[in-house]
This record gives C-alpha cells, structure tokens and sequence, in this order.
C-alpha cells in the first residue's frame, strides 16, 4: 500500500519518470526534452502539421503514404527494449500520438487502467479525462501547444461524429 501511495504522490507532483513516446527524451538531467534526431522530430512534426492542415488522421496516414515515409517507434519490451526503429505509420498510430498530451508538454498518469478478466486475461481500458490521476499542461517541451491538442481532439470527436452520422444514413451492410 505505501509503495502506491509513493507512486501517486510522485505521480501527482509529475516526477514518476514514466515512458516516453517516439519524439520526447529524458535528458542527461532527467529532463522530458524533444528527441536530438531531427529525424524523429521532423516525423513528428509532419504528423501534427499535415493533421492541423488537413483535420483528418487518415489523410495523415495518406501524406505519409504518398511520401514513402515512415514513423519512429520504441520497442516496448524484450532485448531491444527502448531501441528506436520505424514503421509504416497506420490510422490507429496517427489517433495515439494525437490523444496523447505528452505531445503537448503536458505530464499525465493515470490516463487508462489495468485488470484482468476471471478468465485471467488483462485489459487495458481508456479514462475519461475527468479520471485521471495527474493532468499538469506546460511540464516539459511539446511538439504543440495544449490549446491545439484539444483542438485537435475537439476536431477528431467532430469527425467521428459525422462519420458515425454518414455510416446510420447509408444502407445496412450485410453479414
């Protein structure tokens, strides 16, 4: 019980170092900065910028596409564990990075939670904003600012609105 409650206390004060998205670094300090690989921040940046021109992560995915490029990721686990390798950049990638605050400069924890089934198989399940454990906006540097990340998720809530609205006006599908 006490080594949680040090874990949300550190959590709470935005000092639990925590893992990094492809783009940000710990420095030698310790310090979130932006990756020192203009390569990486460049991919990064073309995400957000071809996002803010289009408004629509798929056309994100296109403009990656069409440019044969491809998007900096970190092995999560495993022997290569924090080594950095790219990948085709997919839909669901471009909707991850777009969620994500720590693209903003902001510290966040506690934004999904974890259990397991009765079967024994663990999950992983999204929070709502409002129950999060730590939100501090303006932590370390961003590839944008936290007013155009709501901005951007205001506008991906839009598109999926209007696509779910475009999807009940056609036909039923069949299967």
């Amino acid at each position: 019980r006490s080594l949680r409650g040090g874990i949300l206390a550190k959590a709470a004060r935005g000092e639990l170092a925590l893992p990094l998205p492809a783009g940000l670094v710990y420095d030698a300090a310790g310090q979130v900065a932006l990756d020192p690989d203009t390569g990486v921040r460049r991919a990064v940046q073309y995400l957000f910028d071809t996002f803010a021109a289009t408004g629509s992560a798929r056309a994100v995915v296109k403009a990656f596409r069409a440019g044969n490029l491809s998007f900096p990721m970190h092995h999560q686990s495993g022997p290569h564990a924090g080594e950095l390798y790219w990948t085709p950049l997919t839909h669901a990638r471009v909707l991850n990075v777009l969620h994500n605050p720590r693209y903003a400069g902001a510290y966040c924890y506690g934004r999904s939670r974890h259990y397991q089934d009765a079967d024994g198989r663990y999950h992983t399940a999204a929070r709502p904003r409002d129950q999060w454990i730590t939100l501090i906006p303006g932590a370390h540097p961003g590839y944008l600012s936290f007013a155009q990340y709501e901005a951007n998720l205001a506008a991906l809530a839009a598109n999926a609105a209007a696509h779910g609205e475009d999807r009940k006006a056609g036909p039923a599908r069949e299967g």
